[in-house]
C-alpha cells in the first residue's frame, strides 16, 4: 500500500514560500499542497522556508530532494516593491544550476531569462482551459485541452531557453512548461515530441491546489472581494461537478510522478 511508505523514506520537499501576512493564499498554500497530495496518494513531506524574510541558505540545498516556489500576490517583476524576488531568483537559477527539481511557474521562468508580464487579456480565474502540446502530452498532462483553476493578472510572455512549452491559449502563451538542463536538451524534446531524459522542473500558470477544500474555499474569498468576481466567476470556481478537480489530480500525479518518483512508491 502507499500508505505504507515511511515517512522518513517520503520525498524531502522545500516550499519557499514568500510569506504575506495578509494574503490568505500565502499564509494556506502549504495546507493546500498537503491537501492535494494526499488526495492523489503522492507521499511527500513538504517543508515550508518564508523567503520574504530572508533569502534561502544555499548550504541546505541537498538536504532537500526538491523544491516548490508557490504563486504570490506579489508581481514577479516587481522588484522595488518586493526586494526577495531578487533573492529568490538567485537561489533559482543555483538549483537549475545543480539540476534539482522544482516545481513553480512565472518567477522560476523569469530566473532562468524568461519574462514575465500584465496579461493584457485580463485576469484569468477560475476555470481556464489550454492546449496541451505534443510534449506535454506526452508527459502526461492530458491530450487536446487541460484545465485548472486560476487567479492570474500576470503570465509568462517569453519562455526561459532552457525551457519547454507544454500548453498555451488565446490569452496566455505559456501555460506550463518542462524545465530542461539546457538549451539544446530543450530544443530535442520539442524536436521529438518526447524528452530523451526527465525535466528537471515544471511550471504550472495554474493552480491545482485551488482544487482542494482549503484552495476551493480561498478562491472563492478573492473572487468575493473583487468587484463581479463572484457573480462571473463563482460557479466555475466552485465546480460543483468535479471536472477541474479530476483535472488537477490527474496533472499533479503526472508533474508529481516525473520530477519525484519515489513520491508513489509502495
Amino acid at each position: 500500500m502507499r500508505h505504507a511508505l515511511r515517512w522518513w523514506k517520503r520525498p524531502r520537499l522545500a516550499l519557499l514560500n514568500p510569506v504575506v501576512p495578509t494574503s490568505a493564499y500565502s499564509l494556506s498554500v502549504a495546507k493546500m499542497l498537503r491537501e492535494l497530495c494526499d488526495a492523489i496518494d503522492c507521499r511527500v513531506a513538504i517543508h515550508e522556508v518564508d523567503v520574504a524574510s530572508s533569502p534561502f541558505d544555499s548550504a541546505l540545498i541537498e538536504h532537500f530532494d526538491g523544491f516548490i516556489i508557490p504563486g504570490s500576490v506579489a508581481s514577479a517583476y516587481d522588484k522595488a516593491t518586493y526586494p526577495w524576488t531578487s533573492h529568490l531568483e538567485a537561489t533559482i537559477r543555483r538549483l537549475h544550476a545543480r539540476g534539482r527539481p522544482m516545481l513553480g511557474h512565472q518567477i522560476i521562468s523569469q530566473a532562468l531569462g524568461g519574462r514575465v508580464e500584465h496579461n493584457s487579456a485580463g485576469l484569468q480565474a477560475a476555470r481556464c482551459e489550454f492546449d496541451v502540446t505534443a510534449l506535454g502530452a506526452s508527459l502526461g498532462l492530458g491530450n487536446g485541452t487541460a484545465a485548472l483553476q486560476y487567479h492570474h493578472n500576470d503570465c509568462v510572455t517569453r519562455l526561459p531557453p532552457c525551457a519547454a512549452n507544454l500548453g498555451c491559449s488565446a490569452s496566455c502563451p505559456a501555460h506550463a512548461s518542462a524545465l530542461f538542463a539546457s538549451p539544446t536538451t530543450s530544443r530535442m524534446a520539442v524536436s521529438r515530441g518526447v524528452p530523451a531524459d526527465p525535466p528537471i522542473g515544471i511550471t504550472l500558470q495554474g493552480h491545482p491546489e485551488f482544487s482542494t477544500p482549503t484552495g476551493a474555499a480561498i478562491l472563492l474569498d478573492i473572487l468575493h472581494g473583487e468587484e463581479g468576481g463572484a457573480e462571473r466567476y463563482g460557479d466555475s470556481a466552485r465546480d460543483a461537478d468535479g471536472r477541474t478537480a479530476a483535472q488537477a489530480h490527474k496533472i499533479t500525479r503526472a508533474v508529481m510522478g516525473l520530477l519525484w518518483p519515489k513520491a508513489f512508491a509502495e
